[in-house]
């Protein structure tokens, strides 16, 4: 059991790291380049920043509090509880988005202006730590009763609302977009193949943003249904008898979400790609020595063509 304790914050470490490079990256580059001043990509920012907080906050201190220095369970759970349910939170506004620039297509971009966009952000940060905050009311209750019965209840919205209710939504909202993008799919085809001007790049891009999209979900509920399950039988007080090993993977794949993000996000999109490249040739043209060889055969030609569409996905 000694070695898996010690395995275990190691590869908490590595999470960590991995969290710290991947999100600060996709933060740079959206910050520093207009081109990537989208709708969408002002929601992968939100994602990035709280993704980023976990491994600049979170991990090292909870490491921290395990190994080395005794400190208050309860606050360091808020903490918890707090980082990683704003990255759910930015993550669900951010798949409100894109269901909305799919089943909506034509009147998406009135819809969906920059101030509605700016207060959905806001949204899912302000309602994330106003739900945390609502714990202060009773955690220094005198009444051991009052405190378990307040607690059971907050828990159980807390799993409800952060947990359950995400994994369902965002399962179903992939689905419905699969159906929608498949039909759009058959009917650019048909009407590119009556004008005889078969499109395909239109519908390769399309196919792979929908796979992108269901990686994204899968990967979601994937990495929180051992929590859920965790804190639904610790909550409700059932006997599940969850093995030390379970508990262990649960937290690893929970740190792992916030790693994994910033690829099945931000480097898997068209545009920060392109951006990625353009940066990366641009290095190699300042410094000749430099070799990248995924670079090198493809033309700089169609790359500037490419650089000055507007990502709308």
């Amino acid at each position: 059991m000694e070695r898996v304790r010690e395995w275990y914050w190691v590869l908490r470490g590595l999470v960590g790291l991995v969290i710290l490079v991947g999100n600060s990256a996709v933060i740079y580059l959206i910050v520093t380049c207009r081109r990537l001043h989208t709708k969408p990509n002002w929601f992968i920012l939100s994602l990035s920043i709280a993704d980023l907080l976990v491994g600049l906050i979170l991990i090292p201190v909870s490491t921290s509090c395990g190994l080395w220095i005794p400190c208050n369970v309860r606050v360091l759970n808020m903490s918890f509880d707090l980082l990683f349910f704003v990255s759910v939170a930015n993550m669900c506004a951010m798949t409100a988005d894109r269901y909305l620039s799919v089943v909506k297509p034509l009147t998406y971009v009135q819809t969906m202006t920059k101030m509605r966009v700016s207060l959905l952000i806001a949204g899912a940060w302000l309602i994330t730590i106003v739900f945390q905050l609502i714990q202060l009311a009773w955690i220094s209750s005198q009444s051991l009763g009052y405190k378990q019965r307040a607690d059971s209840i907050y828990g159980t919205f807390q799993i409800i609302g952060f947990n359950i209710v995400p994994c369902i939504t965002m399962l179903i909202v992939y689905g419905h977009i699969l159906v929608i993008s498949r039909k759009h799919s058959r009917q650019i085809r048909a009407v590119a193949v009556n004008l005889g001007t078969l499109n395909l790049r239109q519908a390769k891009q399309e196919s792979s943003a929908t796979k992108v999209f269901g990686l994204v979900v899968l990967f979601f509920v994937f990495c929180w249904i051992l929590s859920a399950y965790r804190h639904f039988c610790r909550y409700f007080e059932l006997p599940c008898g969850i093995p030390t090993g379970v508990v262990i993977a649960s937290r690893i794949l929970a740190l792992l979400h916030s790693a994994i993000n910033p690829l099945i996000y931000a480097f898997l999109k068209e545009d920060i790609k392109r951006e990625i490249k353009t940066k990366m040739c641009r290095e190699r043209r300042r410094n000749p020595g430099i070799v990248l060889p995924s670079f090198q055969s493809q033309k700089n030609g169609n790359d500037s063509t490419e650089e000055n569409k507007n990502e709308n996905g």
